[in-house]
């Protein structure tokens, strides 16, 4: 009974050993290419923008309909008494009846059956159909508007958390070759103070630090993780959990920005300021087709019905006709309502002009985030190759007896910090350039060779 115990506490030992390795999470690999497409395809803000577009193309078609002809049937049954009741102008006498004619209330019954059609056109309103079409189909480049502005968001979250990935995958790379460092230290050390060469200090300073280093490889770990899952969510396929990034040089050929043509780039191409023009398109139609409401509308009306008490006795009639409709008292209440579409017009021309300043402001913070990024990459590249070169020189004099550990532990520190700054820089570098391109409101493309595997 024993011994069985005893296997089964080192089979569980064995098995929770091997069970993380066994149900890790494997990341799907995805180049920047394909993480875009899927998130075009499965992203629910695209989902959402596209229903939009729907929506509005079916209200311009639902506008249309003012323009054709409305026709419907009718067909009714009621049982009814046929008592006569007198009325100025209409009484008995009409039928000589005779002014002392007897009127009598009965609950004797009929069948009475009516059947008609109904014709109705507008020939003019005032330019209210059209106005009401107009405001539809500006509606549809408003959608439209709005959709690219959510395409382009959704380019720019995916590829700032691809870069993401891509930093966090170069950060675990350092926190490796740090880790890896730190136990190689700690050998030596502990070979030095074995030999008596070092006192002992000197193997749990390592030793401390060893664990530091193995613990900022763990964190760096999670840290990609968290970036692996954040790219899954951006994309918005739920067949995704984690996404892997593969090495790419995206930005390496873009040269120094331009901010006034840049400028003049993001008037002419940023979807949030041709929605907003839409929209002042659609307020503009609004207000013609509001205007429109103090003026007659002329409409043409034809009918004919069969009526009768029984469905083989019945008798048509026809009529045609046509009707002029003219406001009167309901002008006033057409003259405010003109009045607060005039005044939303005005809101949203200011808007515009704020939403320009805002672009220019955009563009402006967008260059200098570039520039600063830009020149920081060189003073960092500099800081790392010395760190490097001190690191070097600080383990050899170690390894020879001339240096101490403070000195080999303080120079690694300095060349972890000065790599894991290496990466912050560049992928500041490329988020600003995505936020660049964002802030003009343009997609850039690249060459798939790009890509590193």
């Amino acid at each position: 009974m024993h011994s069985l115990t005893m296997k089964n506490v080192i089979f569980l030992v064995v098995f929770i050993a091997i069970t993380p390795n066994s149900f890790a999470r494997t990341p799907t690999v995805l180049t920047l290419d394909e993480a875009l497409q899927r998130a075009m395809e499965h992203a629910p803000a695209i989902a959402g923008a596209k229903a939009n577009i729907e929506i509005s193309e079916a209200k311009e078609r639902a506008a249309v309909s003012g323009w054709i002809p409305s026709l419907y049937g009718s067909a009714s049954y009621n049982r009814q008494t046929g008592n006569f009741a007198p009325r100025p102008g209409l009484s008995a006498s009409n039928f000589g009846g005779g002014s002392g004619f007897k009127y009598e209330s009965t609950h004797k019954s009929y069948d009475y059956f009516i059947f008609g059609l109904n014709l109705t056109q507008t020939i003019w309103d005032s330019g209210r159909t059209h106005g009401n079409h107009q405001v539809a189909k500006a509606e549809i480049d408003v959608a439209k508007q709005d959709f690219a502005v959510t395409r382009l968001d959704v380019w720019a979250n995916v590829t700032n958390r691809y870069f993401a990935v891509l930093a966090n995958k170069q950060m675990v790379a350092v926190a490796n070759r740090t880790a890896a460092q730190a136990k190689r230290h700690v050998d030596k050390s502990e070979a030095f103070v074995a030999a008596g060469l070092r006192p002992k200090i000197d193997a749990v300073r390592a030793a401390a630090e060893a664990h530091n280093a193995e613990a900022a490889r763990l964190s760096a770990v999670d840290a990609l993780v968290i970036a692996q899952a954040a790219l899954a969510a951006a994309i918005g396929d739920p067949d995704l959990r984690l996404v892997d990034a593969i090495q790419i040089d995206f930005f390496a050929d873009v040269s120094g920005v331009d901010v006034d043509e840049g400028y003049r780039y993001a008037l002419a191409n940023r979807p949030e300021r041709s929605a907003l023009a839409a929209r002042v398109a659609v307020q503009e139609a609004s207000v013609r087709m509001l205007k429109g409401r103090w003026y007659p509308a002329v409409a043409a009306n034809a009918s004919v019905n069969d009526s009768g008490m029984a469905v083989n006795e019945l008798v048509w009639n026809w009529s045609v006709g046509i009707t002029l409709t003219v406001p009167i008292l309901s002008a006033v209440q057409t003259t405010f309502e003109v009045r607060e579409a005039s005044a939303r017009l005005s809101k949203l021309r200011s808007d515009l002009d704020s939403m320009d300043l805002g672009i220019r402001l955009d563009v402006e913070q967008a260059a200098a985030a570039v520039n600063e990024a830009s020149a920081k990459i060189q003073p960092i590249l500099a800081a790392l190759e010395a760190a490097r070169e001190a690191f070097e020189l600080a383990q050899a004099r170690y390894d020879v007896g001339t240096g101490n550990s403070v000195e080999l532990l303080d120079a690694q520190s300095a060349y972890a910090n000065a790599q894991a700054a290496e990466v912050r820089a560049r992928l500041d570098l490329e988020l600003a350039y995505v936020a660049w391109h964002r802030a003009i409101g343009v997609i850039p493309t690249r060459p798939v060779s790009k890509e590193v595997p």
